[in-house]
């Protein structure tokens, strides 16, 4: 967010000799960002989202301040100089009665002025509100926008007497959907129901709070008598409003940002002021003051050597305790550490970290030590990357139709729950960003389903990611296994299928290897999301590793969870080279009937050791039931007769029919 602020206005409440160049380079060193001076007079300066409390021109004074003196120019804030709201002695005008039917209030702050003459606004008010883009009005309009602006905490002015008459009750609720108002600027408006609004006895609307008020208890040319009032109400249900209507007003992009309700006093204690100098109204009410969201900040602890840690510099406790000071904080310094309790406006100043940044920003990001790490750089690469493989079987799977993906390393409970360990397995984030991302995932397959999920239109998907799970270790960093997770909505015999694929281009397969599936039974599925699980092993003569899991989901879906590192054990870059047999082979198909359930890789490998003759079983074709195989014999001193295959084929089709109650479809 952007904030204008004219050189004059902002050296009311600052005083320094320091040049408007010398502002703008400190302040966008160290501060709020000065982007421009427009016509040599007024700052254009960008203020950070969580910096609600620089959005004003006291807050940039109150930065400067704080920024100037390190830089070595003398600058002090002025002290704000308000008075005690009283009521005139001969004016005694009742409040409206305040009815709460919600808990998003914060505070509400409320006092009636009467006896006002409507004057127009001093020429230097005119001008600065002209310089910030402010439209002039007359003096009672002008001192709301004024003020806001200068201390940073909206307020409003209501018509008092269009507020009695709508029976001098002011309900503060929620609406419901379809209420029709209309705003100050003659905009009709229905409400969506769920912002919060300020009601009649009758259930008129006569406010907007927080966003822009209603032209129904707006001022007028005829207005003699105001509520002049401030309300702080919660920061998600006032930017539902504005975003809901499109009413992007300044009042609401402060509230919507948690604008300290503290800050509330001295915004009315100004207003009051300036309403008596430049309209000569009168206090006709006692001071109406609701406060039930009172701040009381949190103090933060953090140890000296944390901020020498962080900084590379030894600050001393007195240069700590000054900066921090000047922000307007308490510090307690003790021997080892600081104890830094921020002001209700810094409520971003939560962990240590929080203290050590606004330390490091004071003190001068410029003036830190620049220095190389220390140590040696590392010669040798790390011997658990291989970007040789990753980019081999990245662009492989792509090439079988696969599509690679990134997701989020932090999940939901609800998906954490889905990798089959329960809440307190998982790491937690201590302070998450969005509620969806607070653990740190222990599987890849519900994020990669969730992504399925939500494209309903693809029918078939196959996709898979290459990324780190984190498993929790006592006392230690979690272990990072790096997975190669797949997951497709395709037959599983296809997904299968791309598996085998892989490994051939690895070479697990000419190098000698096997791949075996281990199905668990139903107990040992740990997932509650697989309905089926297998370990996967590749078989080297008696050594056999276990590369990873294939999953039949309830969900129809086939998920394959690989251990990148016992992966990269079986792969090759080259196949084993292997003298080929110059005896001829001999190549036939049978088709055998299968009951439902049998597992067709098990069928195959038990195939393959029926004689050492045959050299390769594939899988050809499926109808229905039926699976036609395709068979290679070879001898390797001899070319192998018909006479020869006649036994191991008689051997073939008993092994499928007492092990496996295949029947052969024809005779052999």
């Amino acid at each position: 967010m952007n904030i204008l602020i004219p050189d004059q206005w902002l050296r009311e409440h600052l005083q320094t000799k320091a040049s408007k160049k010398d502002l703008q380079k400190y302040l966008s060193l160290s501060g709020p960002s000065v982007e421009r001076i427009y016509n040599d007079e007024v700052y254009d300066i960008e203020v950070t989202t969580n910096r609600v409390d620089s959005m004003s021109v006291r807050g940039i004074a109150r930065e400067a301040a704080t920024i100037l003196k390190r830089a070595g120019i003398a600058a002090k804030l002025k002290p704000l100089e308000l008075a005690e709201i009283k009521q005139h002695p001969s004016k005694n005008l009742p409040l409206p009665e305040i009815v709460y039917q919600t808990d998003a209030v914060r505070r509400v702050l409320g006092v009636v002025l009467t006896d006002l003459t409507l004057r127009p606004s001093p020429t230097v008010m005119q001008e600065r509100l002209r310089a910030i883009e402010v439209n002039v009005h007359d003096a009672l309009i002008d001192i709301s926008n004024y003020i806001t602006h200068e201390l940073g905490h909206p307020c409003h002015v209501f018509d008092y007497d269009k507020v009695m008459s709508f029976g001098g009750k002011i309900i503060i609720t929620e609406a419901r959907k379809g209420k029709k108002f209309v705003t100050l600027d003659e905009v009709e408006h229905e409400t969506l129901g769920g912002e919060i609004v300020f009601e009649s006895v009758s259930g008129e609307i006569i406010d907007l709070p927080a966003i822009k008020g209603t032209l129904n208890t707006g001022v007028d040319t005829n207005t003699k008598s105001v509520l002049f009032w401030i309300e702080s109400l919660d920061a998600k249900k006032v930017r539902q409003a504005s975003m809901g209507h499109a009413i992007r007003t300044v009042a609401a992009q402060l509230n919507e940002k948690n604008v300290d309700p503290h800050l509330a006093l001295e915004v009315l204690q100004r207003g009051v002021a300036l309403l008596e100098k430049l309209c000569g109204a009168k206090v006709a009410s006692a001071l109406y003051d609701y406060f039930p969201g009172q701040i009381k900040p949190k103090p933060v602890k953090v140890t000296k050597q944390t901020v020498e840690n962080y900084l590379g510099v030894k600050l001393s406790d007195g240069e700590i305790k000054e900066i921090l000071t000047d922000l307007s904080c308490l510090v307690k310094i003790e021997p080892s550490y600081i104890v830094v309790t921020p002001p209700t406006f810094r409520p971003d100043i939560e962990i240590p970290a929080d203290v050590v940044e606004e330390l490091a920003r004071i003190y001068g990001y410029h003036n830190l030590p620049s220095r190389l790490m220390p140590g040696e750089l590392a010669l040798q690469t790390d011997p658990s990357t291989n970007y040789h493989f990753e980019n081999l079987v990245k662009h492989f799977l792509a090439n079988l139709g696969w599509q690679e993906i990134y997701s989020y390393s932090l999940v939901s409970a609800s998906q954490a729950l889905e990798a089959g360990f329960t809440l307190d397995q998982h790491l937690k984030l201590a302070n998450p960003l969005k509620e969806e991302n607070t653990y740190l995932r222990r599987s890849l397959i519900p994020s990669l389903l969730e992504i399925v999920a939500t494209n309903p239109s693809r029918k078939d998907m196959s996709i898979f990611e290459l990324a780190c799970v984190y498993h929790p270790q006592l006392g230690d960093l979690p272990e990072q296994p790096l997975m190669l997770t797949m997951l497709s909505t395709k037959p599983y015999r296809q997904v299968k299928g791309a598996l085998e694929n892989l490994l051939a281009r690895l070479f697990v397969f000419a190098n000698g290897g096997e791949l075996l599936t281990q199905e668990k039974i139903k107990k040992d599925i740990s997932s509650p999301l697989a309905r089926q699980e297998a370990d996967l092993i590749v078989k080297y003569g008696k050594t056999k590793t276990n590369i990873g899991s294939l999953q039949l989901l309830k969900n129809k879906s086939t998920a394959l969870e690989l251990n990148w590192q016992a992966l990269l054990q079986v792969a090759k870059r080259y196949p084993r080279y292997q003298k080929l047999i110059k005896t001829a082979a001999i190549s036939e198909e049978m088709t055998f009937t299968l009951p439902d359930g049998i597992a067709v890789g098990e069928l195959i490998a038990r195939f393959k050791s029926v004689d050492e003759r045959i050299k390769q079983v594939e899988l050809l074709d499926i109808y229905q039931n039926n699976y036609s195989f395709s068979f290679i014999f070879q001898d390797k001193k001899d070319n192998i007769s018909n006479e020869a295959v006649e036994p191991i084929r008689q051997k073939l089709v008993k092994v499928g029919q007492d092990e496996f109650k295949a029947k052969l479809v024809g005779e052999i």
